[in-house]
């Protein structure tokens, strides 16, 4: 009995299409152009102005746009604190979300790897909490 082969192809039963290395051959030219010209960031625009807070708060995390990272920095907390977390963020957007309001921007902006030292140990000291008055003193 012959030994079969596996196959290194993609089955092609009632398809007329170019598979596996052939594929990129296959691809009409403005296909190609466009691919090239990286649809990503046509997308990432659109899921930035998201309606969805969520969709806004994800896309957040995953750019690497500056100028929408700081668009960004004026929308609802979860999104403000998605820029605080994504390690793209410039220093100075960091500064200015170490001092918002909501508590999850400013633990998003310590635990960011691109926050400097100084503005990490800066959060730290200024939001540590005050000890209970219902503390017992030693």
């Amino acid at each position: 009995m012959e030994e079969q082969q596996p196959s290194t192809s993609a089955p092609t039963t009632g398809c007329d299409r170019s598979t596996g290395p052939d594929l990129r051959n296959g691809l009409q030219n403005d296909l190609r152009n466009d691919l090239r010209n990286d649809p990503w960031d046509d997308l990432m625009d659109q899921l930035l102005d998201d309606p969805s807070e969520e969709v806004r708060r994800a896309a957040t995390l995953r750019t690497r746009d500056t100028a929408a990272l700081w668009r960004a920095a004026e929308d609802v907390p979860a999104v403000r604190a998605a820029a605080a977390a994504n390690p793209h963020a410039p220093a100075d957007l960091l500064a200015e979300l170490a001092d918002d309001h909501d508590g999850d921007v400013r633990a998003a902006v310590v635990r960011n790897p691109a926050c400097p030292p100084g503005l990490r140990h800066r959060v730290a000291a200024a939001h540590a909490q005050a000890p209970s008055p219902c503390t017992p003193k030693h």
